[in-house]
């Protein structure tokens, strides 16, 4: 079997003309001239985007003497039209060891393909947790640099309507219904960290690694100090219950388990 070598060029393969010489017993100038040819009939093509650059590339190569030559790459497609005029026995041998090339070339390709699809299908979905933050970055970034309190209101609308969570500006105080902080959670169920403050970051996690809690019941709020902007997210009674009955389900633990954090916890009340 012919071995014909593949060269990537702009993402594409092409073959050497001078291997398709020698697998085709032709004398390499002889299918130069074949090419030059068939380049001219494909430029009176009037076919949008169609050219002779997608069968044929005009190449070079140094010979053994140093002298700069002539060659040509040749695409899976200018292959194909070189295999419709051959006949006989070369002509199949060239076609099987262009088709199987090609085919291998395409097949790593896919098979490349497939793997980045894979990875990004298993790349796990940010947290919460993390979106704040990185909001918190952020913020701090704008209000350093005197943003105005309604732009930095705006950025945070932006971050996090489209995850479904509401904005609000905690200005007037006026709330339908009562939302709480992961510290007020932790306070109002006696979860309490070993220093004795309520345990916020074993709520949060309880809350966003270990519960599937809607985000139609969280809701991020900022309230204006001046310049200053401060960031809550706060969630309703049912993510309170919900953490009530996590915590009674799993017999009140003394450590909460997180993605790459343990808290260690103390109970109250």
């Amino acid at each position: 079997m012919f071995n014909l070598t593949i060269t990537k060029q702009n993402g594409k393969g092409y073959i050497d003309s001078r291997e398709v010489a020698e697998i085709i017993g032709k004398a390499h100038k002889h299918l130069l001239r074949d090419i030059r040819g068939y380049c001219e009939t494909i430029e009176k093509i009037t076919q949008p985007k169609v050219g002779r650059s997608d069968f044929f590339i005009e190449n070079t190569y140094l010979d053994s003497t140093g002298r700069t030559l002539p060659c040509y790459l040749i695409s899976k497609m200018g292959a194909e039209v070189i295999a419709n005029k051959l006949i006989g026995e070369k002509g199949v041998l060239f076609t099987v060891a262009y088709v199987t090339k090609f085919n291998e070339l395409e097949a790593v390709a896919r098979a490349e393909q497939e793997k980045e699809l894979t990875a990004l299908s298993v790349m796990p979905t940010p947290r919460l947790g993390e979106y704040n933050a990185c909001v918190r970055i952020v913020v701090r970034a704008l209000r350093d640099m005197g943003a105005s309190p309604n732009h930095i209101f705006g950025f945070l609308k932006n971050v996090y309507e489209p995850l479904g969570i509401s904005i609000v500006k905690e200005e007037t105080g006026n709330n339908t219904f009562q939302m709480y902080t992961a510290k007020e959670i932790a306070h109002k169920l006696g979860v309490y960290s070993v220093n004795g403050n309520p345990h916020n970051q074993a709520i949060a996690c309880i809350l966003n690694e270990n519960l599937v809690i809607n985000d139609q019941h969280k809701r991020v709020e900022t309230e204006n100090y001046g310049i200053h902007v401060a960031i809550y997210v706060r969630y309703d009674d049912y993510a309170v219950k919900a953490v009530k009955d996590w915590i009674e389900e799993y017999g009140y633990p003394s450590e909460i388990y997180g993605y790459d954090r343990t808290y260690r916890v103390v109970y109250k009340n």
